[in-house]
């Protein structure tokens, strides 16, 4: 396996990682809103939409120069 199969291993490995901490820190930060302003799921639910954006958007910066790279391999 070369240097470029095992950077790319290790960014799909931290993909997880990334996506779940997206979602929770927006709905943490959401439900801090909420408790401060006192808007009780109106802010929860757009931390958790703010997440779940970021999350889906770095999931396709992460996984598109690996598919790509493979797609040209296998020209």
């Amino acid at each position: 396996m070369n240097r470029s199969r095992w950077i790319d291993a290790f960014r799909l490995i931290g993909l997880g990682w990334y996506v779940a901490t997206s979602i929770v820190l927006g709905v943490v930060v959401g439900l801090l809103i909420d408790g401060w302003v006192d808007t009780k799921p109106l802010f929860t639910l757009i931390g958790l939409g703010l997440g779940l954006t970021i999350a889906f958007y770095g999931l396709y910066r992460l996984v598109y120069p690996v598919l790509k790279r493979n797609d040209k391999e296998k020209d």
